[in-house]
């Protein structure tokens, strides 16, 4: 097989206990982890399933790309640079 790691179909992937995954404490709130599948998550509060609040590791949107500004070199300008 060409050099690509592949997961047996048959076992679930559970990011928070691969061999990577960050431990349950110890942790600032807001940090923020990167399984390697892509799955993003973060420590902050949140309720647990008996509904008491606890500091955890939960599922977090991607962090948005910040656009950059074009240069300014290289865009044309449809009617040329303004006059007067």
């Amino acid at each position: 097989m060409g050099g690509s790691v592949e997961m047996d179909p048959t076992m679930i992937h559970v990011c928070l206990q691969t061999e990577g995954a960050p431990t349950p404490g110890g942790h600032e709130v807001g940090e923020r982890w990167v399984c390697s599948c892509g799955d993003n998550f973060v420590y902050r509060e949140g309720f647990n399933r008996a509904g008491y609040p606890s500091l955890e590791w939960w599922p977090a949107p991607a962090q948005p790309v910040v656009p950059q500004p074009r240069s300014a070199k290289g865009r044309r300008l449809l009617f040329g640079p303004r006059k007067g």
